[in-house]
């Protein structure tokens, strides 16, 4: 059987460079669009779009731009955006409705408050 090498012709990279492209366009304006309806409802759909677009290392203006002003922040380096949703949670023999929403640390191992994304969850709300 003959050795043949693989090649790919330009029109076909051409159609990938292209592909990707849209996909990057298409998710720049999926956060965008997100970031709008966050800003203004509060809604948890558009913080669940936004929370997959954080990554650990992100610059804080960058989060920012991206959810606006912190509802709460109960230690330095530490914020809580809300939303529009509550789950029931059992508090002793009370149940209570708690919001949903992300939470942000930009605390480094060693407690030392960064302007960079340590970690960030989405879930639940309460101390």
């Amino acid at each position: 059987m003959p050795n043949r090498k693989f090649r790919l012709q330009p029109p076909f990279l051409l159609f990938i460079v292209l592909l990707l492209l849209v996909g990057c366009n298409t998710q720049a304006q999926e956060l965008a669009s997100a970031s709008r309806r966050y800003k203004a409802h509060r809604d948890y759909a558009s913080l669940e779009v936004i929370s997959r677009h954080l990554r650990k290392g992100m610059a804080q203006t960058e989060v920012e731009e991206l959810l606006g002003e912190a509802d709460y922040s109960p230690l330095a380096g530490q914020y809580y955006y809300s939303s529009d949703r509550r789950e029931t949670a059992q508090h002793g023999k009370k149940e209570m409705q708690i919001p949903v929403g992300l939470i942000i640390d930009y605390q480094d191992e060693q407690g030392r408050v960064t302007k960079r994304v340590q970690t960030f969850q989405l879930g639940q709300i309460g101390e």
